[in-house]
């Protein structure tokens, strides 16, 4: 795979065992209503040392003079790193990365914030591998039907097994060490803003000849899009992460692209159909009931999940579940189609 990654000239500071200094890398396009509450949720996580770098992507807002005022008056240990032109998250990452001076990076997104205790965790978990990544917190920053969803799902999807071993970098609240960063060649700066699939990509490489583990402990609370964005974004990353599929022919360890998610959000419009076919003839029973029977497999849990943290939003999961894995199934057609006639992602 083909990087522009550039290892940084400035030499790499040693750290200490017990308190290890960590670079937090923050791609950020257009981000002026999201970017300080970001940046004072890793101050107030208290660790040190510490240092922010803030890598702009050719924002045209005020994104930068935010950071800057920031930096002036709050914490001089916030940097600005700024690209030329617009460029996509992967390479906003790998210019943060290459302004780093410690020996272990972690990745946040501009639209979330960090919970307290996330670095602290991080810490004591990065001993055993070599990345750790965190996940969405289940309560979101924005309160939507939409945002409580996918927050409440996210959430117990990736919390559900505890610690485990995973081939995703979840590069919204990630760290990893130095050193296998620039072995493997930091993310695909071919992949642009849209693409989102480089957090796939990489992790894919990564998990060749280094360990990721996901550890639920390390969270971030984040602002999740509007109904019409979210559908958007469901599809064309399903469609890019089935290409991937076609290839690997393996699901992932955890998280939405486990395989009783995956098998459950396709089998629920076959439910549907065949639920809707009873009413021409009765010979579809078996198949409506197997249908009913893996999409249960795969969310009934989640359910519960709801019932117990956000009662009053199970109508309204339920319902969205439904739809989304309409979107899901659609993806999955089109990215199967598009792996089969030869389609770049």
């Amino acid at each position: 795979m083909i990087t522009d990654f550039q290892k940084s000239d400035k030499p790499k500071i040693n750290d200490n065992n017990s308190n290890p200094g960590i670079s937090i890398i923050i791609p950020a396009f257009n981000a002026e209503t999201t970017i300080q509450n970001c940046i004072e949720s890793v101050i107030n996580t208290g660790h040190k040392p510490i240092e922010i770098i803030v890598a702009d992507d050719a924002s045209t807002d005020s994104t930068v003079d935010l950071v800057a005022e920031i930096s002036n008056s709050i914490s001089k240990n916030v940097h600005l790193v700024r690209l030329k032109k617009n460029s996509g998250p992967a390479r906003a990452r790998n210019e943060g990365a290459a302004a780093a001076k410690y020996s272990y990076f972690f990745f946040l997104d501009s639209d979330t914030e960090m919970l307290p205790n996330a670095l602290e965790n991080f810490i004591a978990r990065i001993p055993d591998a070599d990345a750790v990544c965190g996940h969405y917190h289940w309560e979101p920053l924005n309160n939507t039907p939409v945002a409580w969803y996918k927050s409440l799902l996210n959430y117990y999807l990736f919390s559900k097994s505890g610690v485990f071993e995973h081939d995703v970098f979840l590069g919204s609240a990630a760290g990893i060490r130095r050193e296998a960063f620039e072995k493997t060649g930091g993310f695909d700066a071919s992949l642009k803003w849209g693409m989102d699939y480089e957090n796939e990509e990489f992790g894919h490489r990564l998990s060749i000849n280094h360990k990721i583990l996901l550890d639920p402990s390390i969270a971030v609370r984040h602002a999740f899009p509007n109904f019409k964005k979210l559908t958007i974004t469901y599809f064309s990353r399903v469609a890019q992460w089935m290409m991937l599929f076609m290839k690997r022919r393996k699901f992932e360890a955890g998280g939405p692209a486990a395989q009783n998610i995956g098998l459950a959000s396709m089998a629920f419009p076959v439910f549907i159909a065949s639920f809707l076919g009873l009413l021409i003839t009765p010979w579809t029973w078996l198949l409506t009931g197997l249908a009913a029977g893996i999409y249960l497999w795969g969310y009934a849990g989640f359910f519960r999940f709801t019932l117990k943290k956000r009662p009053i939003f199970l109508p309204s999961v339920i319902l969205l579940n439904g739809y989304f894995c309409f979107i899901i199934s659609a993806g999955a057609a089109w990215g199967i189609l598009a792996y089969l006639f030869k389609q770049k992602p």
